[in-house]
């Protein structure tokens, strides 16, 4: 696979959930969903998944002593958080569940073996008809998790090229910081222009924001695809 056509699938109740991670932990569920989506899996709702140290670092482009420090760090965060569902077609409106059930390392082999909450692996990896695609080489050049998860939410709506939130909503999903939270402007200053900025710049999207009368903010963009590497 070339660098070119690297990409990840997830599903949109992953892209709407509530959550916070770090970059090391996003950057080890990216692997996983590749790991899922570009092999022949007879189980696709399987929780267990290997992560190589020297695959990440080839991935983002980091020595393997780094990587080795990034995957442990980004595995114990795992086991420490919860992610947050919204779902509304069964008993619950919200489901609050740990992401993993186990992790174990192997020693001298530069791997870890992690296990998600199998609970939520139909929200991952079950994908149905609401699902998003998005450039690894593409995304992976950014560097903050909620710029990340911002370009995810835009990937959502590709075929529109419109993305609308509210600012309780973007406060509730990436679990912001409570000065942005109880402070649009510095949210708008912090978040929103920055996260665009190094959108604009490092990945194929150019994208433009701006609040409508009822004060939601607004994002118009398109993709640029002259800016995949050949």
């Amino acid at each position: 696979m070339t660098r070119k056509n690297l990409s990840v699938t997830q599903s949109n109740e992953l892209t709407e959930a509530t959550y916070s991670l770090e970059l090391q932990s996003k950057r080890v569920i990216w692997l996983c969903l590749m790991q899922r989506y570009h092999k022949k899996e007879t189980n696709n709702l399987n929780p267990l998944f290997t992560i190589s140290v020297n695959d990440y670092a080839n991935m983002f482009g980091v020595s393997t002593s780094t990587a080795s420090r990034d995957v442990k760090k980004a595995v114990d965060l795992l086991s420490e958080k919860a992610i947050t569902f919204h779902v509304h077609d069964q008993d619950y409106e919200v489901i609050k569940r740990p992401w993993l059930a186990e992790a174990g390392a192997k020693s001298g082999w530069g791997e870890w073996n992690i296990e998600f909450n199998h609970k939520i692996m139909p929200y991952i990896a079950g994908l149905t008809s609401r699902f998003t695609t998005y450039n690894l080489y593409d995304c992976g050049k950014l560097k903050s998790v909620n710029t990340i998860r911002l370009y995810e939410c835009l990937c959502q709506y590709r075929s529109t090229g419109v993305f609308t939130a509210t600012h309780e909503w973007l406060v509730d999903r990436f679990e912001l910081p409570k000065s942005q939270a109880q402070n649009r402007a510095e949210m708008r200053r912090t978040f929103i222009e920055q996260s665009v900025k190094n959108i604009n710049k490092n990945t194929m999207l150019k994208v433009v924001f701006s609040e409508d009368l009822d004060g939601r903010f607004v994002f118009n963009f398109q993709f640029n695809d002259s800016k995949l590497p050949k």
